[in-house]
Order: structure tokens, then sequence, then C-alpha cells
């Protein structure tokens, strides 16, 4: 592999390395800019797929000069609907190969402290914690970005996660 002779049993581990996206057992995390990146660009994706209720409801509402007043149980759910949308998006990216599109478009990857693929629980877990943190404490979910050696976020925390950098 890679010009490198193994055993059977560290050419395994080798394999995992390489298909996790890092090198010889020592992980490549993610920069903060790739992760607020990927953040940007699933939050853009997920608004898009968004756009057309929020026209909807907006037109029926009324199309007077003044904003329409939706009423508090609108806005709860569509505050509610919003959270939840981006709560599935992230489970099943996750679960399913470890990466977001946005995770994909700037080269990083969700995985486990060893560098090997995330299990479902993981997936579920790290996009459920995200999500209440996001939504109601943003800036203590991602403070200890800066000042942890792993770069982990509460969400990462929970999860057992690391973010690497992932080449292909």
């Amino acid at each position: 592999l890679r010009g490198q002779y193994y055993c059977a049993r560290c050419k395994a581990d080798q394999v995992r390395d390489i298909q996790s996206g890092t090198e010889a057992g020592v992980l490549e995390l993610a920069t903060v800019g790739r992760r607020f990146g990927a953040q940007w660009v699933d939050g853009l994706l997920v608004g898009l797929l968004f756009l057309p209720f929020y026209i909807f409801l907006f037109m029926g509402a009324g199309a007077s000069a003044a904003p329409p007043d939706l009423g508090l149980g609108t806005t709860a759910l569509l505050t509610i609907g919003g959270a939840v949308a981006v709560f599935l998006y992230e489970g099943l990216m996750l679960s399913s190969r470890g990466q977001t599109l946005g995770k994909m478009a700037v080269g990083i990857k969700v995985v486990t402290p060893e560098g090997q693929d995330i299990g479902a629980g993981q997936a579920w877990s790290r996009a459920l914690v995200r999500q209440v943190f996001f939504s109601y404490f943003a800036l203590v979910n991602i403070l200890p970005i800066v000042f942890t050696k792993h770069k982990t976020a509460i969400h990462d925390l929970a999860a057992k996660t690391r973010v690497v950098r992932f080449r292909r």
C-alpha cells in the first residue's frame, strides 16, 4: 500500500486509514475554516430546499405591502420544521457516508477518534446534539473547537467523533 509492505493485521489498519482519508494512523484534523465552510454550504442547501415552502406560505399569507403576520403557531411550525429538516439531513448523510454535501464540498469527513467510519448511532447522536446546541447555544457548542487539542465541538465530544481532512 502506497509503496509499503504490511503484515495482514497491519494492512487492514492501513486500508481503514486510507479509506477514512487519514495518513498512517495520524488524523489530519479539519480546520475551523473548513468546518464553517461546510456548515455554510449545508445551510444554503437546506434553505434552498425549504424556499418553495416559504414562498408558498408567504404568498398565502397575503400580498400586502406590510409583512404578513403568520402568527405564533405558524412561526413555531416553521422553526421546528427547519430544525427537524436539518437534523434529518445531517443524520441521514452522516450515517450513510460520514459526510454531508457541505463536508464533501470542502473535503472533510466525520470519523471515529481512530480514523474509522462512524456508526449510525454516532451519526444520529451527533446530529441531535449539534441541532440542539446550534439552535439554542451555538457559541457554547463551537467554542471548544478553538481550545481543544482535537478541535472538537460539544457535538463531537458527545458522539465521540473527529472531523478530519478527507482527500479522494
